[in-house]
């Protein structure tokens, strides 16, 4: 089965949601033909990520130790910043997005038919971190706070915690900067007052005397920070496809949570970081406090981000949370594990 198409980022995401849905169908009807017109070919698929951090390390795992070649998939990896992530996925781009629920939702409140089939990073794992100089709630009114998309977990997480000090989105100047590297470089640059974060930039953030107004992952507010969406159109047209994809993912987290050195070669390979102390405290963040043994999609992952998001897009207080998740396969592939 052959299910890849070439990516045009700009023209996708620059498209109006409405003509990227009505894109879409077109598109999704000419996939679901041309695999079935090929039996027995190569299950090829492309899965994009939206940053690149370590909540990804599940899934660039199941790809270089070969947890998806095993069931058949030739798996390409795209990084494909969320703005331009959802657009891919819903015309067909992608087939697979590991995405920001907060994105998803945002998706759905315009009419979106998608699904998380798996939650890779199930809480919220940043803080709000400031300059000494703005470090209070009063100091930062006014200030630029950065985010990466108005869209996505960074922003609902900074929503969050700005509520948290008493501030709106409104009391400072939002500024979006495409990504997180972006929105890190930004603070560590004095170009921005604040910004939420994790590791392993809030090692250095430490470092650099920064202070750390609001510690969302030590509340552990429940959050898709990153997870599996797709298609219900793809979902019904490939279940099967679907179901390796988590069953490799399922695989993958055992081997992050299990193997410390492979998992911190790939954040080596994948993040570029190279000090010895930076990577274990990435590490255990991520391994030892954030990366779930299941990694089950649940409805009250998206409640938070949900109301978060409905302070400035009232659409999003319509969406039906529960249409935006799919347990099944998680269920399938932890069953299967646990049979062996």
């Amino acid at each position: 089965m052959t299910h890849v198409i070439s990516l045009h980022r700009v023209s996708a995401a620059a498209r109006p949601l409405h003509l990227v849905l009505a894109a879409g169908l077109v598109l999704a009807t000419a996939q679901g033909a041309r695999a079935e017109s090929s039996p027995g070919a190569p299950t090829h698929l492309t899965i994009s990520y939206s940053e690149k951090v370590a909540d990804e390390l599940a899934l660039w795992i199941a790809a270089d130790a070969g947890y998806f070649k095993k069931r058949g998939l030739d798996v390409t990896e795209r990084y494909l910043p969320a703005q331009e992530g959802i657009p891919a996925l819903l015309t067909g781009q992608v087939q697979i997005a590991a995405i920001g629920g907060p994105d998803g939702i945002s998706a759905a409140a315009q009419g979106a038919k998608l699904k998380y089939v798996a939650t890779l990073s199930p809480v919220y794992t940043f803080q709000l971190w400031a300059r000494p100089q703005y470090a209070t709630a009063s100091k930062l009114k006014g200030k630029q706070v950065g985010v990466s998309s108005t869209t996505g977990s960074l922003y609902a997480a900074t929503v969050i915690a700005l509520q948290q000090l008493g501030l709106t989105p409104s009391d400072v100047a939002i500024t979006p900067l495409g990504s997180v590297q972006n929105v890190d470089n930004a603070l560590l640059a004095g170009s921005i007052a604040a910004a939420a974060s994790h590791p392993p930039a809030t090692y250095v953030f430490k470092q650099h005397g920064f202070v750390d107004m609001v510690d969302l992952a030590e509340k552990r507010i429940p959050n898709v920070n990153t997870g599996l969406a797709v298609m219900t159109s793809y979902i019904q047209a490939h279940p099967k496809i679907v179901q390796s994809v988590v069953d490799a993912i399922v695989e993958a987290l055992h081997r992050e949570k299990t193997d410390k050195a492979y998992a911190e070669q790939e954040i080596r390979t994948h993040m570029g970081v190279k000090d010895a102390a930076v990577l274990e405290f990435t590490y255990n963040f991520y391994a030892n406090e954030v990366a779930p043994s299941i990694p089950m999609p649940e409805i009250s992952q998206f409640e938070a981000a949900k109301r978060a998001l409905s302070v400035k897009n009232p659409k999003v207080k319509t969406v039906d949370l529960s249409a935006l998740v799919d347990q099944r396969f998680v269920k399938t592939a932890v069953a299967a594990q646990n049979s062996k």
